[in-house]
């Protein structure tokens, strides 16, 4: 069964991926179509176990919701939590981004500590990493009086990652999509009064530059 699921998964990832491009190039209603045929084959193959609702049993402290049963699941759900997450931040919809980039946290969490091969794991970290920098984003550009916190949180947090993992071709690939972003709101940790798209995490990291 797992062998023929796999191709089918990984046919998922890709397109998940072909969206996440798609609303990063501004071209919404067909990365809307996208997600949506990724959806329906993640949900034929896996149910809503991996990313809908919280589990009546959930144990505290666990998230059973958000595991995933091979790696090659992970990564299409994985992939389709972020692009989800972009297309809503294209749409400037923060919030609703927020909800995704956290899931797609969640579901490599797991991975990037009880993978049994190295390979994956350092693989589960860099894709836990990317997720970060994406949340962190969704809540620079969210208003609200915790906005700044949290995402300094997370992006400290993903940029300890960073160092663990001894890599920068993440953040360097995500600073360059993130500056296809809209402009972020008025009153938000991300806005600029010159219009300017900066990612907010190249602005903490050269805060922590000039302070070192």
């Amino acid at each position: 069964m797992t062998d023929i699921q796999q191709p089918t998964y990984y046919t998922a990832r890709t397109r998940a991926q072909d969206a996440f491009l798609t609303s990063l190039g501004g071209n919404q209603y067909h990365a809307q179509g996208l997600l949506h045929r990724t959806y329906s084959d993640l949900k034929r193959l896996s149910g809503d176990l991996p990313i809908v609702g919280e589990s009546s049993q959930q144990e505290k402290g666990s998230n059973i919701s958000f595991v995933t049963q091979t790696f090659a699941e992970a990564h299409a759900w994985g992939w389709y939590e972020i692009a989800m997450g972009v297309f809503f931040l294209m749409g400037e919809r923060p919030g609703s981004g927020l909800v995704h980039f956290k899931r797609a946290w969640k579901i490599w969490r797991p991975w990037s500590k009880r993978a049994i091969e190295e390979d994956e794991r350092h693989e589960a970290m860099c894709e836990r990493m990317r997720a970060g920098l994406w949340l962190g984003e969704a809540w620079a550009r969210f208003m609200s009086d915790r906005a700044l916190q949290n995402a300094d949180a997370v992006f400290r947090a993903a940029l300890s990652e960073r160092d663990h993992i001894n890599t920068d071709q993440i953040l360097q690939e995500t600073i360059q999509q993130q500056r296809q972003l809209p402009p972020a709101s008025p009153g938000t940790p991300a806005y600029r009064t010159d219009a300017q798209v900066i990612p907010y995490v190249l602005r903490l990291v050269e805060t922590c530059m000039d302070l070192s």
